[in-house]
């Protein structure tokens, strides 16, 4: 700060001021339940969650001092379906000495590198006004010409950040420069007189870690550090447990404040209410008291995040895959069971092949040599696998569904097996057995079930 008539009043200002500076730590706002407004810390995480949200909350920063809290307004979604993230937010913070408006639009570009990794940017331009309360000062001599320059307007600053975060998979690193632009806001009299307030360079880092119990219970650690470089550093570890459609709870612990315990639920299908209270502890806590801090937000079109969906698409591939296995075991298990029971020596087979019926039912001709199989349906000519569509004793039940499958359309042939006396009325005959049990694969249906014989 600085000004041209200096008297003892302005030196506890001053005081003032470092006093204020000590408690609140740093010029950036403090939250709790920023669970779901991470890109207030690093626009890089605007639209992240895939979701378009609304956020208001307010906070009543240290219930025994008059005069410290926050209030603000967030919303952030996503567009072109997840690569860009836009968001905008409002931010009215209060303490004893100071009052600072600020409003910010925020922009993200979420580049897609693999299916488990992520690159983020991000970037946000906003203007912050900030006032002094002369109320809360009490000076030895009212006619101080420090008082009129604290007393004038200052008018808004310009502001940007900047950050980036790296997703690989549930893991979660973000880096972000609040107030990277370090503008200044001077108060000036009638007499030029001047007080500049600077607004300080940040530094923020964000790591998550997300760990999916099940589809419906999802549970975070996160860690956050911030630091300027004319104050300590001040480090939030968080754990927070969310239920989906029901609510969440969580516990943090701020370096050098306190203790954070939030819950929220939902209280609609997409209406969120949540609460916060922090224990303030250390050699002032009884002094400055606890904080309170309400949330109620709203999500536009909720949609499941991309992590819950890969989660829910690489179980649906499992049991797909497991599924075929067993039906490929069960296939090969009846195929062995058939080839086991028919194995005689000395064996005589007769193939009977039979041209396609248009409308009416009628008895498979015979021939002694296979018929030429149409292009649309699977090789019959030389094999020594049948694609099997079903099994008879007699021949007169194997003709009815031989022109039962004519009907629908399908192209069949019969196969007599003269030591078992079986007639089999079967679709094709294949030289690769892989080949006719894919082809079982992509043909089989409720009504119609396929198997592999060998011949």
């Amino acid at each position: 700060m600085k000004f041209i008539q200096m008297k003892r009043s302005f030196v506890y200002i001053l005081g003032l001021l470092l006093l204020a500076g000590s408690v609140q730590a740093q010029q950036i706002p403090l939250y709790s339940q920023y669970y779901f407004n991470k890109f207030l810390y690093n626009p890089a995480y605007t639209g992240m969650n895939e979701n378009t949200e609304a956020h208001a909350f307010g906070r009543r920063q240290y219930t025994n001092i008059d005069g410290y809290q926050t209030s603000g307004l967030t919303l952030n979604g996503t567009v072109q379906d997840g690569k860009m993230g836009i968001g905008a937010y409002f931010i009215n913070d209060v303490n004893t000495l100071l009052q600072s408006t600020s409003f910010y639009g925020n922009y993200a570009y979420h580049l897609k590198l693999s299916d488990a990794m992520k690159l983020s940017f991000g970037f946000a331009l906003g203007a912050v006004n900030t006032q002094f309360d002369l109320s809360n000062i009490v000076a030895t001599d009212p006619n101080d010409p420090v008082l009129r320059v604290l007393d004038r307007p200052s008018g808004a600053s310009l502001d940007a950040s900047i950050g980036a975060n790296i997703t690989l998979k549930d893991f979660r690193f973000g880096l972000s420069f609040p107030q990277f632009m370090s503008g200044s806001q001077k108060l000036t009299d009638h007499y030029n007189n001047t007080v500049e307030y600077d607004l300080q360079n940040h530094l923020t880092l964000i790591a998550s870690y997300d760990i999916n119990v099940n589809e419906n219970l999802m549970i975070q650690p996160m860690v956050l550090y911030k630091n300027t470089a004319n104050s300590p550093g001040q480090a939030d570890i968080n754990l927070t447990a969310e239920w989906k459609k029901r609510g969440y709870l969580g516990i943090g612990i701020r370096d050098g404040y306190g203790v954070s315990f939030m819950g929220g639920m939902m209280i609609a299908e997409s209406v969120r209410f949540g609460y916060a209270y922090d224990v303030s502890t250390g050699q002032y806590s009884t002094a400055l008291g606890g904080s309170h801090e309400f949330l109620l937000g709203y999500v536009f079109g909720k949609k499941e995040s991309s992590s819950v969906k890969d989660a829910e698409f690489d179980a649906l591939k499992e049991e797909s895959a497991a599924k075929s296995q067993m039906q490929d075991k069960k296939i090969a298990k009846l195929e062995e069971t058939i080839e086991e029971l028919e194995r005689r020596p000395n064996r005589v087979d007769t193939v009977v092949v039979v041209q396609k019926v248009p409308t009416q039912p009628s008895r498979p001709a015979v021939d002694e040599e296979p018929a030429k199989p149409k292009p649309s349906t699977p090789t019959a000519t030389k094999g020594e696998f049948l694609v099997i569509a079903g099994s008879f004793g007699d021949e007169a039940n194997a003709t009815i569904y031989f022109n039962q499958l004519v009907n629908k359309g399908k192209s069949p042939y019969m196969y007599y097996h003269k030591p078992s006396g079986t007639f089999y009325v079967h679709l094709g005959k294949f030289t690769d057995k892989e080949q006719a049990r894919e082809y079982v694969r992509k043909n089989s249906s409720g009504s119609l079930k396929l198997w592999v014989k060998t011949i």
